[in-house]
């Protein structure tokens, strides 16, 4: 606590996604004092979802398969709590959005939120919680400085936040605007390190539209109710009601890259009503009762890092990490935070 009794961290982690939550649970083990720092209104980052009249729908990451130890783990435990569960062992394929479509399952279990993909960020955010790390959301960082021995973070509409080290877990571009914003692209001694700041550049992302329908009566969609198409404007279909989340028959429908980044700045009610269009096969005699449209500037890497998390500083330290670190989608973003914190916890254990 500080003289005025306001608590004192050691480490800031900047965004309640994955990758952040699994930071922040490491570096809780290790004894530090730690907060989250979010800018949305929830936990998850882009394990998101909407609600619309009484649908479910998830419309960031559709699902997540364990291949790594570490993130089996994690996964056991929010199984264990009912939090996650497997949603079957692979989905329908198609050439494009007319079909026909094909059957697929290649024994690799895909699995899902309890409720919604949303359940397992709740999960380790109650975890983190219970073990003294604080998670704030609504908390916008507008800056990364270093200040002596100490990063600075300015939030808006909040005081400035001194810490001992920070995990950045934003999108890599958003990352670096945040340490512009901060003076550390531009500080030749104590800015961002020329080959951390060269390696960081080269990640790019794809930009992808979610548009949201709830319906009236059952789509066309058929079991386990997801469709991955190989080519055409769009990419993913998913029946979030087969999926086992709604109460509803809602679809999530996701636009290719390409058509995302070609209508990026269309108006998006223009947006919405193209992919309408083009899902009618799916949507059959269905009525939509509502739609909401969300649009992804960074929903894929494409380029992704070799390392599973850059070290941005050293003194004071700073790490960027999430999912174009070594590996991307959930697990991906969840090993990459696991790793960053990690190396942060032994680092401040060092210093």
């Amino acid at each position: 606590m500080t003289a005025d009794g306001e608590r004192r961290f050691d480490v800031a982690v900047i965004g309640a996604g994955i990758a952040g939550l699994c930071a922040t649970r490491e570096l809780a083990a290790a004894g530090l004092e730690v907060i989250v720092l979010d800018k949305a209104r929830g936990v998850g980052g882009r394990m998101a979802t909407r609600r619309l009249a009484d649908a479910v729908l998830d419309h960031g990451a559709q699902f997540f398969t364990v291949r790594g130890a570490d993130f089996a783990g994690l996964v056991e435990a929010a199984a264990a709590a009912g939090r996650v569960a497997r949603w079957c062992d692979g989905f329908s394929r198609a050439a494009g959005v007319e079909g026909p479509v094909v059957p697929a399952a290649d024994g690799h279990a895909r699995w899902r939120g309890m409720q919604a993909m949303t359940d397992l960020p709740k999960f380790l955010a109650a975890e983190v919680n219970a073990g003294g790390a604080e998670v704030r959301t609504q908390a916008r960082v507008v800056g990364v400085a270093t200040d002596g021995e100490r990063v600075r973070l300015e939030i808006e509409d909040a005081a400035p936040l001194a810490v001992r080290g920070v995990v950045v877990t934003t999108p890599v571009p958003q990352a670096l605007d945040l340490f512009a914003a901060g003076g550390l692209l531009t500080d030749p001694a104590g800015g961002i390190a020329a080959e951390a700041r060269r390696r960081l550049a080269t990640v790019a992302y794809d930009p992808c539209f979610a548009l949201m329908l709830a319906l009236d009566r059952p789509s066309c969609v058929p079991a386990p109710g997801g469709i991955q198409f190989e080519s055409g404007p769009i990419s993913w279909l998913a029946d979030n009601h087969l999926k086992g989340i709604s109460p509803r028959p809602a679809l999530t429908v996701h636009a290719s890259a390409e058509f995302s980044r070609t209508r990026f700045d269309d108006p998006p009610d223009e947006v919405a009503r193209t992919l309408r269009e083009l899902a009618a096969p799916w949507i059959g005699s269905a009525a939509v009762v509502e739609q909401s449209l969300q649009r992804w500037k960074f929903a894929t890497p494409t380029v992704v890092l070799d390392a599973p998390f850059v070290v941005a500083t050293a003194a004071p330290p700073i790490v960027c990490c999430g999912d174009a670190f070594a590996g991307p989608k959930v697990e991906g973003a969840a090993t990459s935070g696991l790793a960053a914190g990690r190396w942060l916890g032994g680092a401040l254990a060092c210093a």
